[in-house]
Order: C-alpha cells, then sequence, then structure tokens
C-alpha cells in the first residue's frame, strides 16, 4: 500500500490563466478561534433540544495592502464561517449545517498589535497591514451581522448585498424594499428575542452527548485575496461539551491550529484539488480499515473547502470485479428526501446528490463501504454541481479499491552504461507473458531479484532498491544485442490484486562499480491489477 502524497505538499495544477478579481498583495490569516460560548437552546426537554453557541477568532493582515473592512450593506468586509464537526467509531463528520449556521459579516476592524509579524501600520483604513482584529463570542453571536453561507462565494469572496437576507429582512419586507440595497433586517426581527437559537451555531444536543473527539472551526473569506493563500484562512480547535444540570457549558483542551480540520482524522491520508484558476478547493480524507475475511471498509470525508460550484456527485475508481457492500452516506441535515444515492457505473462507485442537495462551502460530506480490493494510490473525482467558469470536475488525489496495475521506476542504476531494467507492458491479472526486460552489454550474466518491500542503500555510485527480504527471481545471458528477458507469469488471482513487488538487476561486467564486478540497473516496483 503506497501513501498518498502529504497534505502540506500535494500539488496545484499549474495555472493557465490567473485567477480574476484579485487584489496583489492582499492577504488574510486566521490565527485563533477560542472561548466558545453557550448562548440558549430551544425546542424539547433536554437532551433532546437545539443549543446555540458561538466562539471568537482573531485574523491577522501579513500582506502589503489593507483589507476592506466595511460593515453590511458595503459588500467589502471578510466574512467568517464556523462549523462542528466531530470524531467517533471511525467517521469525522460534520454535526452542524449551514444551511441553518449562519455567516458573520465584519464590521469594523480594530487594528490591534500584529499576531502574525511586524509592526502594526499606525494608519490607514481597513485592516492594516501587520495588524490584528479580535472578534469576540458575543459578536459572532450577533444576528444582526449573521447572514446565509449560500449568498457567498468562498472563492473570489463576492457578496452582493442586493436582494441579500440583510436587505429583504426577517421576516422578508414587501417590494420594493427587499431589494433595494437597504438594510431591512433589524436585530429585534424574525422572533430573535424568543428563539435563542436562530441563525447562530446550530448543535442538537444528542449529538453533544454522542461519545467523540469534537473541534470547533472557523473559516474567513477575504474579497480579493488569491485562492494560494487560502490555506491558512482555516482553522480549529478540540472542544468539550458539559451538560451542567441547567446550561451546557464548553471548554478548549487543545492549542489553535491552522487548516483544514480533517488533518485530526485518526489514521487519515488527506488529499486536495481544485478547479485551477476559476473556483476553489476539495479536501479529501479516507481511512482503510482491513476487516476480517481479507476485506477493508473505506471511509471519506469530503470538505467543501471554498468551491463555489458545490459538488453533485463523488466518483471512486472500484474494481470491476469487486463485490461493493456496506454503502453508506452521511450530510449535515436530517432530511432523509435529499440523500446521496450510490451506483455501480464501469470501474466506478458514483455518489450522486439530487438537486437540492450538493455538497456546498463549510460542509462535510461522509461516504463509505466495504469491498475484497486492497487500497492504492488513486484519484477520486468531484463533478461539479452549478453551471460555471472551469472544467467540470476536480480530481483528488487518495486512495482506491481501484484494482489499477502500475509500473514504478525507483532511481537509476549505476555502471558505464548502467543497465536498464523495464517491463513490456502491465502487470495484468492474469499476464502469462508478463516479463521483466534488461538492456545490457552483450552476452553479460543477468541477475533479476525481487522483493515485496522497497528501499534505497547507497554504496557508492551504486543504490540498492530491493528491501532487505530480497531473493534472486531468475537469471539468464544477454543476447548479442545485450537484451534479456526474465518472465513473471500472474496468474488469475484476484487475491493477488494490490500486490506490490519490487525489482533489480545486477550484471556481471569486469571491473563495474560496486565490488568490482557488478553493474546495477534502475529499479522498478509493480502494482499487480485488473486494468
Amino acid at each position: 500500500m503506497r501513501a498518498t502524497f502529504p497534505f502540506a505538499v500535494t500539488a496545484l495544477a499549474a495555472a493557465v490563466a490567473a485567477q480574476s478579481g484579485t487584489i496583489p498583495g492582499l492577504d488574510g490569516r486566521l490565527t485563533n478561534n477560542a472561548s466558545p460560548s453557550y448562548f440558549g437552546r430551544r425546542g424539547a426537554a433536554h437532551p433532546n433540544g437545539e443549543v446555540a453557541m458561538a466562539c471568537s477568532y482573531s485574523m491577522c493582515n501579513p500582506g502589503t495592502v489593507p483589507i476592506q473592512w466595511t460593515a453590511p450593506m458595503n459588500p467589502n468586509h471578510p466574512m467568517f464561517a464556523m462549523s462542528i464537526v466531530r470524531e467517533s467509531n471511525g467517521r469525522f463528520e460534520q454535526i452542524t449545517d449551514a444551511s441553518t449556521t449562519y455567516v458573520k459579516h465584519a464590521f469594523g476592524a480594530a487594528n490591534s498589535a500584529s499576531t502574525c509579524g511586524g509592526t502594526c501600520q499606525s494608519s490607514g483604513t481597513g485592516l492594516r497591514v501587520n495588524c490584528t482584529d479580535v472578534y469576540g463570542a458575543g459578536l459572532n453571536a450577533n444576528r444582526f451581522y449573521l447572514g446565509p453561507a449560500s449568498e457567498i462565494d468562498p472563492w473570489t469572496g463576492v457578496w452582493n448585498p442586493i436582494g441579500s437576507y440583510f436587505d429583504r429582512g426577517d421576516p422578508e419586507v414587501a417590494p420594493p424594499s427587499n431589494t433595494d440595497g437597504v438594510r431591512s433586517l433589524q436585530s429585534t426581527s424574525g422572533g430573535f428575542p424568543t428563539d435563542a437559537v436562530k441563525n447562530r451555531i446550530t448543535l442538537k444536543e444528542q449529538d453533544l452527548l454522542t461519545p467523540g473527539t469534537f473541534y470547533y472551526c472557523c473559516h474567513i473569506v477575504v474579497r480579493g485575496e488569491d485562492g494560494d493563500l487560502h490555506w491558512d484562512n482555516l482553522g480549529h480547535r478540540q472542544m468539550t461539551a458539559t451538560w451542567t444540570g441547567t446550561t451546557w457549558t464548553f471548554a478548549v483542551p487543545g492549542a489553535f491550529t491552522q487548516g483544514s480540520v480533517l488533518q485530526q482524522w485518526t489514521g487519515a491520508q488527506l488529499g486536495n484539488g481544485r478547479n485551477g484558476e476559476d473556483d476553489g478547493h476539495f479536501v479529501v480524507a479516507v481511512k482503510v480499515t482491513p476487516l476480517a475475511g481479507g476485506t477493508w471498509h473505506y471511509e471519506y470525508a469530503v470538505q467543501n473547502f471554498d468551491n463555489h460550484r458545490g459538488g453533485a456527485s463523488l466518483r471512486i475508481p472500484v474494481c470491476p470485479t469487486t463485490t461493493v457492500t456496506n454503502i453508506t452516506f452521511r450530510d449535515t441535515n436530517d432530511d432523509l428526501l435529499d440523500e446521496w444515492t450510490a451506483t455501480r457505473v464501469g470501474g466506478e462507485l458514483v455518489f450522486s446528490a439530487p438537486a437540492s442537495n450538493p455538497l456546498d462551502w463549510n460542509h462535510i460530506y461522509n461516504f463509505g463501504f466495504d469491498c475484497d480490493i486492497a487500497p492504492e494510490a488513486g484519484d477520486v473525482v468531484v463533478d461539479q454541481a452549478r453551471v460555471g467558469p472551469g472544467a467540470l470536475s476536480v480530481s483528488i488525489a487518495t486512495q482506491v479499491p481501484a484494482g489499477i496495475a502500475e509500473v514504478t521506476t525507483l532511481g537509476p542504476g549505476c555502471g558505464a552504461p548502467a543497465p536498464t531494467l523495464a517491463t513490456n507492458g502491465l502487470p495484468l491479472i492474469p499476464g502469462p507473458g508478463f516479463a521483466l526486460l534488461v538492456a545490457t552489454q552483450p552476452a553479460a550474466p543477468v541477475f533479476v531479484y525481487a522483493a515485496l518491500g522497497a528501499d534505497d542503500i547507497a554504496f557508492g555510485a551504486c543504490h540498492v532498491y530491493v528491501d532487505a527480504g530480497f531473493f534472486l527471481f531468475g537469471s539468464t545471458l544477454a543476447d548479442g544485442n545485450g537484451d534479456a528477458q526474465v518472465g513473471y507469469a500472474i496468474p488469475n488471482d484476484l487475491a493477488l490484486e494490490g500486490l506490490e513487488v519490487t525489482w533489480q538487476a545486477a550484471v556481471a561486467i569486469a571491473g563495474a562499480p560496486l565490488l568490482g564486478f557488478l553493474e546495477l540497473s534502475n529499479g522498478l516496483t509493480t502494482t499487480l491489477g485488473t486494468r
């Protein structure tokens, strides 16, 4: 099993065009979230009600230009999205819904001492360069500044106040006042005095009582910030929740951590991908657990970080010959009529969303299944839910049960010239004619070694790529052209799918660099598969 690329160094595709609407030098950074606080409950008696909470956060300006910061109804200000997630029973799941947990619109920058280095500029507008702004939990619970996430483009940071929730009011005012760009929402609107939970971070008490590890998360959206700078806009902390008999209290046992909260999922591997310069990122975490009888459970958590068009389907490569069972899906609401459905389409397991429930930003959805194919490196694909600029889909490197046959080269050989090791094709099951090919000097003795693990041990200019468990697989003499072949007949046994074998050839040549009589080829790793 080969690991996917580490999350922190996953390469983005080279941009073919600049991201539109960016402001050179603009950069926001989330530096803390803290003080999770209780703001009331509603509904049935404990433990069957809902709880409101909010937390504080701070951000700084490590860029070279001020961040615009004017209150709604002006569109030029940062916005702050919140969510709560839980790791429980092998799954990492979001327990808040962005359709009911509204986004905070900032209204003024304090410009205090910097939390990200440098000296806070003493003059200017907005959040000045090297300055920090902090919003307490009380301000972040103020419904006067909370609006729906669906109105915001998280990739560009664009929010249009015309016809917005603030413009329409709650309850909505009559036309034309609901689209005139004048704030209709007031702090006494919409039953806010009697409903302590509405629009705030909303949690079901039953979710808080489920055993697990909780995290509260924040995501800042800055209009005009380049997408390459978005990663430090995310952050999270561990949280505990306790019912005292009359109220809930929250504590913070862990430090603030930047980046996707999915990195906290024990034993998971992360990858990410985005729609070029046209739209934002999806993050995929996968945890593969061996089960009895040669099967594995695959559990994926897919986060829409900042992709405006959203996800309409998740396509996972699956070996066509495997049986997939125990298929599961989890979103963030309780509506059983808008669940994603799973179907086998060719060599893929496809989870498809109804039009009413795409994977929108500030959401994590969960997908799981069992099958008898071991994990290997591969890409899942998220198809975009809405029309817009850019490609129709986004690929993310992760682990999949695809049964893909592969040949990977491991470093150079040594000699003058070094012998080369290759294959006569992909290591497919079955593969009775599969062979290892060596190109070297005419009539030279050739020895092909195999191992179930790879290594890289240097002996001067030579490198040994098979691990300590290597064995001699076959030997032969090169022909008059210097070509040699050692056969590796792959049986018709699907239990071998995903098996990795590392190969290296040694050639006996007088005066060679290793021990005075051996040249070594490059290394190869073959992964057995059905396609």
